[in-house]
């Protein structure tokens, strides 16, 4: 898995993403611990998951005629696959709708999901994919990250966080240290994910890593919207180093020191790309 999907991926300290909910019990496991309601409630829940190997016949209880719980059981499902279907269309796409529902089965079966939020849900399907899934042969080597790659627009539209403000007027001084947008975020992949589509599944990673910046931004009309930029790697890593150094040009030399190339044209190189971002409020000068 790519460099900064190591860093971005699935994880509890993207702002405003992950509140975890503690004490909740999502086994039948000591169920006795419980009040008798929630016993019940734990046992309907373990049947939703899995109702095919899961019967729901509590003791002491009338039996639940197979038609009514079926309707419960097609609504949590079809919820919930409905919702991880637009939130990663090309996962769906390349799996098939037979694989696709069969993974969204087995997500509910084996992951217990610490939030109750919808738009939270995407990153527990990456933890998912990531540490309980069974990936078969037929897979795609390339699922996870293509499923991290989609999560991202979702992920960054919700941030908290406050982005920059544009700013066209300030001249781009090299010597300065420029700090990027915490709505903007840098990404390396293995494999070409921007890319991947039904008719366009390799079987091999590229021999040169996909990096990839997204950002949020906002329009004239104030409308919000998430747009992705696909960098060399050059840049690519300048801009990771951009925190590391006193300026963008020690930054910019570490990172082109044995490259053979003329300075003038470099640091114009440089002034141009640093001018565009700053006007898409991606980068300021500290």
């Amino acid at each position: 898995v790519g460099e900064i999907l190591m860093s971005n991926k699935p994880s509890h300290n993207l702002p405003g993403l992950y509140t975890p909910l503690r004490g909740v019990v999502t086994s039948n496991d000591d169920l006795t611990a419980l009040p008798y309601f929630q016993q019940l409630q734990v046992q309907f829940a373990t049947h939703i998951r899995n109702p095919d190997a899961v019967a729901y016949q509590p003791d002491n209880e009338q039996p639940i005629e197979p038609r009514r719980l079926k309707v419960y059981e097609e609504l949590f499902f079809n919820n919930l696959q409905d919702f991880f279907s637009q939130l990663f269309p090309v996962c769906k796409q390349i799996l098939g709708d037979s694989r696709w529902k069969e993974i969204v089965r087995e997500y509910m079966i084996k992951h217990n999901a610490k939030t109750p939020l919808f738009h939270q849900l995407g990153e527990e399907f990456l933890l998912f994919l990531e540490s309980e899934f069974s990936l078969l042969e037929s897979d795609p080597k390339f699922l996870l990250e293509l499923a991290h790659y989609e999560w991202v627009e979702l992920a960054l539209s919700v941030s908290e966080e406050i982005g920059l403000t544009v700013d066209n007027a300030k001249p781009i001084d090299l010597d300065l240290n420029y700090e990027l947008s915490p709505l903007a975020w840098l990404l390396a992949y293995e494999w070409p994910v921007h890319q991947l589509a039904k008719d366009f599944q390799p079987n091999e990673k590229t021999a040169e890593t996909t990096t990839l910046l997204v950002y949020r931004m906002e329009d004239k009309q104030g409308d919000e919207r998430v747009e992705f930029m696909s960098l060399t790697p050059m840049l690519y890593q300048w801009l990771l180093l951009l925190p590391e150094f006193k300026s963008a040009k020690e930054a910019l030399l570490a990172v082109t020191e044995n490259i053979e190339i003329d300075e003038n044209t470099l640091f114009n190189f440089a002034k141009q790309t640093l001018q565009e971002l700053q006007s898409l409020a991606i980068v300021k000068p500290l």
